[in-house]
């Protein structure tokens, strides 16, 4: 039998992807059905396992059954370790799981991947210019206009995330205002709960001053959905209420295609749009990513500013890069109509600088156990800009009470960033044996660790270092390197910043080892 009662894949009776070699047990005389039998059966007992059931059908949608993507993702390592898949076909197979997630096309397509003959090429090209036309209506005056250098209420996505529970934290030191919290959850008491378990976490104060006092709003909803999840009523309510909002929330996942981050990234950003401009032209803080300039640089163009219009958006490759373009597009057309919007990219938002606390989900956390654990790091020009997320906060929370904007972009970036090989050092320091090795090498090695360890923490993020880029000239990680990655100012930053007190210390010895002490601390190297 393929599966063992206790749920396991018994890998005896299939063979190895493009081997051709038989199955242990004979074979009916139709050998591919029989194979294609037991490819299902096989994917069948890995959806039990991690969906926690008995019975699965071949006609059973894996997200209808409880799916969601923190299960899609161990779905796909179970797969990918099991039944030997290769790393070149974990994004095609992600695609066709999000497309069709019957048990009966995921095995079909799994059947594929083990022969490295299933294709993500048939993906239908994103229409950028569609996708950012705004149709929401903007006023350039209004009756009520919000009170944002006193702000009695704040609207905050994504306080349950690294970034947005620090600007909270911000937004409570810094301001008088009430904060209403956009949670995914049941009620406002676990939305609450959520927000207070994120403080908790990340610097061991659960807020309670603040929840007692009732400067935080727990509201239940959900970016992806209309209206944030909220009823006509209750959206109409802090439409007319909030003074300012700060959206730093959304979905973040890099192997994903744009079809699938749009609802969260794009349509939420089309709603915050909305609530901000109903009654009072809410100023709209957005915090995206420098990556929505990456497309320059593999088009050849070398400088960008704070003031060059977005482009090249058919070159990011990334589909959750493509939806930060997009939505910082809509925010750009809401402030021509006469919005308040400023946009703040970020490169790489770190740890907290006291205390070294980070978010581990991120690549960077999972590039400094990778190192550690194959004792190589590679020689190339990869930049360490890294922007504590502390600084972070302070630096958004300043700049939206010094002035009302108007469509401004903020690389609010690391003039101090260093090179890879500075890590590589001080993980020496630490007692860490770490060769130098070229990047052709490490690249050898993220794909060993993928294919052997697909628990790793840089197994997700594997296929950007294996993947083309859409020109096909580089890998898509090999975009974000100085020698390809556009260069780019930070002018308004240092404007805005000039006096304030916020300084974004370098990417130096003391900082990173304040990382390593942390990382080393809870045992995550």
């Amino acid at each position: 039998m393929p599966l063992k009662t206790n749920g396991k894949v018994d890998l005896d009776v299939l063979p190895e992807p493009g081997s051709g070699a038989a199955p242990a047990s004979p074979a009916p005389p139709d050998g591919a059905d029989r194979t294609a039998g037991l490819v299902e059966r096989a994917v069948a007992g890995i959806w039990r396992q991690v969906l926690g059931l008995d019975h699965v059908e071949p006609d059973d949608n894996f997200f209808e059954l409880g799916g969601n993507s923190i299960l899609a993702a161990q779905l796909l390592a179970k797969v990918r370790a099991s039944l030997g898949i290769l790393i070149t076909q974990v994004r095609p197979l992600i695609r066709l799981l999000l497309d069709e997630a019957t048990l009966r096309s995921f095995a079909a397509a799994v059947e594929s991947a083990r022969a490295g003959t299933l294709s993500g090429d048939d993906t239908k090209a994103v229409d950028f210019a569609a996708e950012t036309v705004l149709d929401v209506p903007v006023r350039r005056t209004v009756d009520n206009p919000a009170s944002w250098q006193e702000p009695a209420h704040v609207f905050l996505t994504g306080a349950t995330g690294f970034l947005g529970i620090y600007l909270l934290r911000e937004l409570l030191e810094t301001t008088d205002a009430t904060v209403h919290c956009l949670v995914r959850a049941d009620s406002r008491s676990h939305a609450l709960e959520r927000v207070r378990a994120n403080a908790r976490h990340y610097f061991k104060d659960d807020l309670a001053d603040h929840c007692a006092s009732g400067r935080i709003a727990a509201v239940p909803g959900d970016l992806a959905e209309p209206r944030l999840g909220l009823s006509e009523e209750e959206f109409d309510r802090l439409a007319g209420l909030v003074d300012v909002i700060h959206h730093p929330g959304g979905l973040v996942n890099f192997i994903y295609p744009y079809t699938h981050m749009r609802a969260a990234n794009v349509e939420g950003t089309r709603e915050i749009i909305r609530m901000a401009a109903r009654y009072r032209n809410a100023p709209v803080h957005y915090t995206s990513t420098m990556a929505v300039i990456s497309g320059f640089g593999t088009a050849g163009v070398r400088h960008v500013t704070e003031r060059t219009p977005a482009a090249h958006a058919d070159h990011l490759s990334v589909g959750y890069v493509e939806s930060k373009w997009v939505a910082e597009a809509l925010l750009q057309n809401a402030a021509e109509k006469g919005l308040p919007v400023a946009v703040y990219r970020a490169a790489d938002i770190s740890g907290d600088q006291e205390t070294g606390a980070w978010n581990t989900a991120t690549e960077m956390c999972a590039m400094k156990k990778f190192i550690v654990d194959t004792g190589t790091s590679p020689i190339a020009e990869l930049p360490l800009d890294y922007t504590p997320v502390d600084c972070f906060a302070a630096a958004v929370a300043h700049i939206a009470k010094r002035r009302l904007p108007a469509g401004e972009v903020y690389h609010l970036t690391n003039p101090g960033k260093a090179n890879v090989a500075v890590l590589a050092e001080r993980l020496r320091a630490h007692g860490h044996t770490v060769r130098d090795v070229p990047w052709s090498e490490w690249l050898d090695q993220v794909v060993r660790i993928a294919v052997e360890q697909p628990d790793h923490h840089m197994t997700p993020f594997a296929p950007l270092f294996i993947d083309r880029c859409s020109t096909g000239a580089m890998s898509v990680a090999e975009m974000y390197l100085e020698t390809t990655f556009p260069v780019f100012t930070r002018d308004n930053v240092d404007a805005a910043l000039r006096d304030s007190g916020i300084e974004i210390p370098p990417v130096d010895g003391a900082m990173l080892d304040r990382y390593i002490r942390y990382l080393t601390d809870i045992d995550f190297l």
